[in-house]
């Protein structure tokens, strides 16, 4: 009796953890996902595929900021290794590096410097609070700023036009900025514990690198290839998939911390594949019904939809894997499966862009994601893992 009532208590711990991190990111995620569906619909295809341009820039040099420290503070966080301030300082002195450049080299836009260091400093609080299993206050966390996003980005839109969005969405990281003060006084600064964490750090900081230029590499090439419009409808169909993906990142969140410490949640998993396979379905069948009437301006985005949805199985598959791998500190494969990836999408987008237009782009996504899963399967039941 003592034993079912232990194994009852453990069960209900768990899924109230996985309650709370799931109600917080599916609210996030749902008003992410709006205001983006908003700025579509107000913006139109060709501004639309501008400000998605320039913050895959920014997306792309944050993650060369933050030197792998994400995954690193969930996993080390995790095990109880007080890895946090050492990162923190070198992440933040690294963001504040890598932003001066872009503005002065590249971009010369303030609000993209200022994403880059914004979005630095948030991943960093969220890490840690993952890491630590505070699900409830990491929920509450990414819920308000996605609220301060849509407030300031719509005011500062009809005052600064397409950069007013970007600055909006940057100043509503800050904020949450006093955290890593608390952590920095309540923790001892020990750089040791960095050092000998080298390999698995820099292993964590090639696979983000791979990962920014798989989420916006694409939109850097189809941009010029294409034109801003049909990035739009592009755009518009990623925006689609995402919230098609939103549940599977739920778990992805949920699961890390826990295949860090040996409790791989597989029925959880399989469970969220079948999920994926419904959520595909119905996407295909309702998108030529649904985006007329919601987005009259991104027609062309209709086919595109219907193909993303396809790429949102065997990207839950990737994810799955992505959290047993990396939780069991197994970064390199997730590192070459993420090249592999990018190494497909890339000569696929040239390839097929250029023939079918935004459609061949939108094929190379199924087409890489795929590859990927096929990869980690493999690498999975042959190497025993």
């Amino acid at each position: 009796m003592i034993d079912r009532w232990n194994k009852f208590k453990e069960f209900s711990a768990k899924f109230k953890g996985l309650s709370s991190l799931g109600l917080g990111v599916g609210i996030a995620n749902a008003i992410g996902g709006i205001f983006w569906f908003y700025m579509a619909s107000l913006l139109g295809t060709e501004k639309y595929g501008e400000v998605s341009y320039l913050i895959s820039i920014g997306i792309i040099a944050s993650m060369i900021s933050l030197i792998g420290s994400g995954n690193t503070i969930i996993v080390y966080a995790a095990k109880g290794v007080k890895i946090q301030p050492p990162i923190f300082l070198i992440v933040i002195l690294s963001s504040l590096i890598t932003s001066t450049v872009l503005f002065f080299i590249f971009v010369n836009d303030f609000s993209v410097s200022l994403y880059v260091i914004g979005y630095a400093v948030f991943m960093l609080i969220t890490s840690d609070l993952l890491g630590k299993k505070f699900y409830r206050n990491y929920s509450k966390i990414i819920i308000i700023q996605k609220i301060l996003m849509v407030t300031l980005a719509i005011g500062f839109f009809y005052i600064l036009d397409i950069q007013g969005i970007i600055l909006g969405i940057a100043i509503s990281f800050f904020p949450f900025g006093f955290l890593i003060y608390k952590e920095f006084k309540n923790t001892k600064l020990d750089f040791s514990l960095v050092s000998s964490r080298v390999g698995f750090i820099f292993n964590n900081y090639l696979l983000d690198l791979t990962k920014a230029f798989n989420g916006s590499l694409d939109k850097l090439i189809i941009a010029p290839l294409l034109g801003f419009a049909l990035l739009g409808n592009y755009q518009l169909g990623i925006q689609f998939m995402a919230m098609l993906h939103l549940v599977p990142g739920i778990i992805f969140h949920y699961t890390l911390a826990h295949d860090a410490t040996g409790n791989q949640n597989r029925s959880l998993k399989k469970i969220v594949i079948l999920f994926s396979v419904l959520l595909a379905f119905l996407s295909i069948i309702l998108a030529p019904i649904v985006l007329p009437v919601l987005f009259p301006k991104f027609i062309e985005a209709i086919e595109v939809i219907q193909i993303m949805s396809i790429a949102v199985i065997p990207a839950t598959v990737v994810t799955n894997y992505i959290s047993k791998f990396l939780g069991m500190a197994k970064s390199k494969i997730v590192i070459i499966g993420s090249g592999l990836y990018l190494g497909v999408q890339i000569p696929a987008i040239l390839i097929l862009g250029t023939i079918w237009g935004v459609n061949g782009a939108a094929v190379s996504v199924v087409i890489a994601t795929t590859i990927h899963a096929i990869y980690f399967v493999l690498v999975d039941r042959f190497n025993k893992i």
